[in-house]
């Protein structure tokens, strides 16, 4: 008795897939996850966003506060007869500084800093002038500020030189604090630029 090659299928064949529930629920949890995760991002834009206004604030401050330091880091005396002897008030100090903000790095150069108040704000503004030019370097809020110029045994003036006895030209620290409204700024800085001034033939 011959066999047939063909042999009767047992079992009819399945068509594999998803049913019409099994979908709607993936596309239920797949609309909850990029909620949850637009939620999310939206949350950290604003964060990113919130902070990096902060940070480029302190960051400007960082840099204003920087600036000014350099330049009383270099600032040096003039000659007794010379036109930039450094004088300083309680709103402003001029003199001579070897480290300019402008093209003029490493070559004396008369500097002023100017505390300055904004009317306009209500506010104030430290000002930096070179050559003729005036930069806004920081502001702040409040009008109460102010330049303290403290001596070698580390006694604060509200001016320089002061009336009485005999002063060195240059103070030992520079400080501007302001106070009022919003945080205090307290920055120190000290000059230490050279206090030897090269020998000229007149003075010989």
């Amino acid at each position: 008795m011959k066999r047939s090659i063909f042999t009767p299928v047992s079992c009819a064949s399945r068509q594999s897939g998803f049913t019409l529930i099994e979908i709607l629920v993936v596309l239920v949890i797949m609309g909850m996850v990029s909620g949850i995760l637009f939620q999310a991002l939206e949350r950290a834009y604003r964060l990113q966003e919130r902070f990096g206004a902060e940070l480029f604030g302190v960051q400007q401050g960082q840099m204003a506060t920087d600036w000014y330091r350099q330049t009383v880091h270099g600032l040096r005396p003039d000659y007794p007869d010379g036109h930039s002897l450094f004088r300083g008030e309680g709103d402003e100090f001029s003199g001579l500084t070897n480290n300019a903000l402008g093209e003029a790095w490493g070559v004396p150069t008369q500097i002023t800093w100017k505390i300055r108040k904004n009317q306009r704000s209500g506010g104030s503004e430290l000002v930096y002038l070179e050559g003729g030019q005036e930069a806004h370097i920081l502001a702040w809020h409040g009008q109460e500020a102010r330049f303290i110029y403290v001596d070698a045994q580390l006694v604060p003036h509200d001016n320089w030189p002061p009336p009485l006895g005999p002063w060195p030209q240059l103070p030992a620290q520079i400080q501007l604090i302001t106070s009022g409204v919003g945080e205090a700024i307290n920055i120190v800085a000290t000059p230490m630029g050279t206090a030897l001034l090269v020998p000229r033939l007149q003075d010989l």
